[in-house]
């Protein structure tokens, strides 16, 4: 299994816009690539926490992949992913992925 962080840097006063090409994005990657077992957009939550790290502008995606052939599929570029690239291009400043796999 295959485990993505993406960190997507957004914009300012562009992440509503960013979220609603996600909410178009999400169901589409879960049911059109049967090797996608997690897609989640996420945001921080603030709890308080003296060492919680807080990015207002930050979406990061959490994804788990049955494997690393399905992920590579995945950046390929099926047909909603590139047009979901289309819709975020003006959003996003940057992505940064961290991609793992299990240690144990």
């Amino acid at each position: 299994m295959i485990h993505v962080l993406a960190f997507v840097s957004i914009k300012p006063g562009m992440m509503d816009r960013a979220l609603a090409a996600y909410r178009v994005l999400v169901p589409k990657v879960m049911s059109a690539e049967p090797g996608c077992l997690e897609y989640s957009p996420t945001t921080d939550f603030d709890l308080g926490l003296a060492n919680q790290e807080k990015t207002p502008n930050l979406i990061v995606v959490t994804e788990r992949w049955k494997s690393i052939d399905d992920f590579k599929a995945h950046i390929g570029g099926p047909a909603h992913v590139v047009e979901f690239r289309a819709a975020i291009k003006d959003c996003a400043e940057k992505t940064t992925l961290r991609i793992t796999q299990d240690a144990i």
